[in-house]
């Protein structure tokens, strides 16, 4: 691990500080949605919970089509058989997630849990990287309820709590987010 001079650091915050301030009006719009988007998760965690599920579903089970379609365009290929594996399980997955959505809720959740704790983990170390900056603190309060989030996630997994745990830590989280893009942005002025 090399040590970084003083100037470094100081030339360091410095071009962090100039992206803060050259991208704040689509941080202050990213922040004001997040917010928006949280509250209504919040106000509705059972349907935000299933309109996740359902999201997830379809994506995966549409990238298994279209990747069968690839397959058989390609047949000649040589990972023709790896490909059509992958694509079987894409569409049995996308396809178990839309027939059996309260199951998905319950692996999703976990998968949101441990979600969180990457997330939090990666805003800890990102206010790090901007400290000293104006409202910092701000992004690593985010950063901590992120972490927090997951613990609690997955501490109550797979419990009956699971179904509208999902859409309610996912509008807290996205109220923390919007607020610490907000402040940041606002700190930028």
């Amino acid at each position: 691990m090399s040590a970084q001079s003083p100037n470094g650091l100081v030339s360091g915050l410095s071009q962090g500080l100039a992206e803060v301030k050259q991208h704040r009006g689509s941080l202050l719009i990213a922040g004001i949605i997040s917010l928006f988007l949280g509250s209504l998760a919040i106000l509705a965690p059972l349907v935000a919970t299933m309109a996740v599920v359902w999201i997830i579903g379809a994506v995966i089970l549409a990238q298994g089509i279209i990747q069968l379609i690839h397959c058989f365009k390609s047949a000649h290929w040589s990972a023709f058989a790896w490909n059509l594996l992958w694509a079987v399980v894409y569409v049995i997955a996308g396809g178990l997630i839309l027939a059996r959505p309260l199951l998905g809720a319950v692996t999703l959740t976990l998968l949101l849990g441990v979600f969180f704790l990457f997330e939090g983990a990666v805003k800890v170390g990102l206010a790090m990287k901007i400290k000293p900056a104006s409202r910092w603190g701000w992004v690593l309060f985010s950063g901590a309820m992120g972490l927090l989030l997951g613990i609690i996630i997955l501490a109550g997994w797979p419990g009956d709590t699971a179904l509208g745990i999902l859409g309610l830590l996912l509008g807290i989280d996205l109220i923390f987010g919007g607020w610490s893009m907000i402040m940041l942005a606002s700190a930028a002025k």
